[in-house]
């Protein structure tokens, strides 16, 4: 089993080599935000191609028999709640944005736009819910093992502190949705597009963007309920998802 868990990291290793590799290239060249959204989309692609040659992604990820349209409204209103209540969590917890700036350049160009909403969600749901989870499950690790262990490696993997416990907590919900449907259609959409919202409200925010709180709207009270309301919906949602 210790050879199982090895090997689940090897997708990972490469996706953040590939990625920090480019990262650091185009950095220390000191190019454009262009050239670093360029970077990240090569690096991505590439990451997909040395894994697909290692037989741990492979066409099953592509098979869409088991998405209906229950389990895709099952899958989207799971996710959702789980992305509001981290969402309003990390708010309320004052968990700072390393990276605004950069996600605010990135945003007002069209590489970085297709690096964020298109290519970076097909690859993060081929590198950790195909190639990490689905090894892991398909070489006897149990469900819940195999789904915190992609989760954890999920959230630390983006380095942020305000996208980490985000990153970790839909990890689990799509970890799960993946143990269901034993592909990654419906989480790779639901990624792609929670990736759009978070693009839009940044062209529509710009540099404000950091300076809108829920609670200034909403209160601490009403903010805090809804986390434990989306928690619920999302635990409901996620169960009630057929395998």
């Amino acid at each position: 089993m210790k050879n199982v868990y090895l090997k689940a990291l090897v997708p990972l290793v490469i996706f953040a080599g590939m990625q920090g590799l480019g990262g650091m290239t185009i950095l220390l060249t000191g190019e454009s935000i262009e050239s670093l959204a360029i970077a990240i989309i090569i690096s991505g692609v590439l990451t997909v191609a040395v894994l697909w040659k290692m037989g741990m992604i492979g066409a099953r990820a592509f098979t869409p028999e088991k998405v209906s349209g229950r389990r895709l409204a099952l899958s989207f209103v799971a996710a959702f709640s789980c992305i509001i209540a981290v969402d309003l969590l990390s708010e309320l917890l004052k968990l700072p944005n390393l990276m605004e700036e950069q996600f605010i350049a990135m945003v007002h160009n069209v590489w970085g736009v297709v690096a964020m909403i298109v290519v970076g969600p097909i690859v993060e749901e081929l590198v950790f819910r195909e190639a990490m989870l689905g090894h892991m499950l398909r070489n006897g690790v149990d469900k819940w093992s195999a789904i915190v262990v992609s989760a954890l490696l999920f959230g630390a993997i983006h380095g942020n502190p305000i996208q980490i416990p985000f990153a970790f907590a839909v990890g689990l919900v799509f970890g799960l949705i993946y143990y269901k449907m034993g592909n990654v259609v419906l989480t790779t959409i639901i990624h792609i597009v929670n990736n759009s919202l978070a693009v839009a409200e940044m062209n529509l925010l710009g540099d404000g963007t950091g300076d809108v709180h829920y609670y200034d709207y909403l209160g601490l009270g009403t903010e805090a309920t809804l986390i434990v309301v989306c928690g619920i919906i999302c635990l409901i949602a996620t169960m009630r998802i057929e395998k």
